[in-house]
């Protein structure tokens, strides 16, 4: 893409606004999978199924597990399409739950090297498929992705969730995160841009961005 269409792209939020934003996040707040809080909306679960059944990933990191339900879903998932893959979830406080395919880690999305050392990520099934979901603060959310730019091939998908904040909560709460997820995608592609592409075809799928994960499909393409 180029710089200017990247540019105008990078500031596309979600057609998706006002109060019919806000009943479906409360409803993906409410949400659970096999009664675990799981903080899904019905968009990104759909985005997300036809992307793992495209990928077909052996390993998926994701960074923040908050209960645990997410990655659970994703096991659940990718058994169901026969896909044989290792899950990684890593939180600040993991969850107490056991989930068949998952390991759970204690660790920290802006020092990811002291819980993913490079003789694990060297060997680790390919293809590798990344989340970001933490805290949503720019400097976590950019530390992540930096982090994974150096073991990322052609080919593979890291999402960064939760640019739909700004849509959601307004410049102020934006603000507190300074810039949030969307400020973070924003910074890495301005630096590594020539090596990812928005994947427009999920992010507009049910229309442009509507989807939580704001300009946040990201491929890396060489």
């Amino acid at each position: 893409m180029k710089d200017n269409r990247m540019s105008e792209r990078l500031a596309t939020g979600s057609a998706l606004l006002g109060a019919p934003l806000a009943r479906i996040q409360d409803g993906a707040m409410r949400y659970t999978y096999k009664g675990v809080p799981t903080y899904k909306n019905p968009f990104d679960l759909a985005l997300y199924q036809m992307l793992l059944w495209q990928q077909k990933p052996r390993t998926l990191i994701e960074i923040g597990s908050k209960w645990g339900g997410s990655a659970l879903w994703f096991a659940d998932i990718l058994r169901s399409f026969g896909v044989d893959c290792v899950i990684h979830s890593i939180d600040i406080t993991p969850p107490s739950i056991s989930v068949q395919d998952v390991t759970f880690h204690r660790g920290d999305g802006r020092n990811l090297a002291a819980t993913l050392p490079a003789d694990l990520m060297e060997n680790l099934p390919r293809p590798m498929f990344v989340i970001e979901d933490a805290d949503h603060h720019c400097e976590t959310t950019l530390a992540v992705l930096r982090f994974f730019d150096r073991w990322l091939v052609a080919g593979e998908y890291i999402v960064v969730e939760d640019g739909i904040v700004d849509d959601l909560y307004g410049p102020e709460y934006v603000a507190r995160l300074m810039g949030g997820p969307r400020r973070a995608v924003e910074l890495f592609l301005r630096d590594r841009g020539q090596d990812y592409e928005i994947d427009t075809g999920l992010c507009d799928h049910f229309g442009t961005n509507v989807t939580w994960n704001v300009n946040g499909y990201l491929r890396r393409v060489r």
